[in-house]
């Protein structure tokens, strides 16, 4: 029998019971965020023993630190640390939090560099932030970039959505940035009808995908040359190159990436429990017992945690078909 169990830390002070938890990461975003719901006044305990109740809305401020353990049968895993970034005094008491993108939103940039590297612009934004850069960096070349008096969050965010690049932090302090279709190798396996509680899966014949894929090449200096190729009425996807000896290459690399949004396979998302358990990043095996030829695996893009009265579930988003 699987009993769930919460802890909350929040600036120090630890609470076994809540209203509700939410926990969202998302590959499009580079923060991720918590929501906590609670009773206006809550049991404060130490070494599980009562201490005293306390008013809730007026222990709290913004900038606390916050652990969320969540996990079976008193075995807790931390699913998210951050900071509270906002405090809404309703009931229950709703307290917002972000990771470790709080302390980015806290650097503010003014510099400009020539000829340098995106793994350089990099480990510039997080100094000092007690953020580190982990995993292959792409090899993206610049001949000139400057930061305009700008926040480190919102540079990593700009680079991200101006460069088509994945960005996002991973065990609290650790930054991966990598290319759209990134993954970190992990594999998590599940089963239609076994461990997948229930879902909004779509399976698409490849014949009915209809996608245009707008290839961007960047150069050095920052300009751009742009390629359409696919489907010109189909759902576009932005993609982006860089360091191209020969501007040819672009329709070349255009359409190998078109292929791998042309396939048959499911989208959409589905409903778990807390284990397995998976990350942004990781790679959904997916098998269903009824149609075995339906088999594939998938980037996951967006995972969502919730823990309540009603128990705890993961909602777990695909991204495109990968081989793995």
């Amino acid at each position: 029998m699987y009993v769930l169990g919460a802890e909350i830390e929040i600036g120090g002070k630890k609470f076994t019971r809540v209203n509700m938890v939410e926990v969202e990461s998302s590959a499009k975003v580079i923060e991720d965020t918590a929501t906590i719901k609670m009773p206006t006044t809550a049991r404060l305990e130490r070494q599980g023993k009562f201490i005293t109740e306390v008013d809730t809305a007026r222990v709290f401020k913004v900038g606390d630190p916050v652990v969320i353990r969540l996990g079976y049968n008193g075995e807790l895993r931390e699913e998210f640390r951050g900071f509270v970034s906002k405090i809404k005094p309703s009931t229950p008491l709703e307290i917002e939090c972000i990771d470790a993108t709080w302390t980015l939103r806290r650097k503010n940039l003014k510099a400009s560099f020539k000829k340098t590297t995106l793994k350089n612009l990099l480990n510039f934004i997080l100094k000092d932030t007690g953020v580190s850069l982990k995993g292959n960096v792409p090899g993206v070349n610049f001949t000139e970039f400057y930061f305009k008096n700008v926040t480190a969050a919102t540079a990593l965010q700009k680079l991200k959505d101006d460069y088509g690049l994945t960005v996002y932090l991973k065990n609290f302090n650790e930054l991966h940035v990598g290319l759209s279709s990134y993954t970190d190798g992990m594999v998590v396996k599940y089963g239609i009808s076994e461990n997948v509680i229930d879902n909004d899966l779509e399976w698409v014949n490849e014949d009915d995908t209809r996608i245009k894929v707008k290839a961007v090449h960047i150069r050095p200096n920052n300009t751009k040359v742009e390629k359409a190729v696919g489907d010109l009425d189909g759902e576009t996807r932005t993609l982006f190159f860089y360091d191209l000896d020969d501007p040819k290459q672009l329709e070349t690399m255009a359409l190998q990436e078109l292929a791998k949004y042309k396939y048959s396979g499911y989208k959409g998302g589905f409903n778990t429990f807390l284990l397995p358990v998976v990350q942004v990043g990781n790679v959904a095996r997916i098998r269903d017992i009824h149609f075995e030829e339906r088999g594939g695996d998938y980037l996951v893009d967006k995972v969502t945690t919730t823990f309540g009265t009603d128990g705890a579930r993961r909602k777990i988003e695909l991204g495109i078909k990968v081989s793995i």
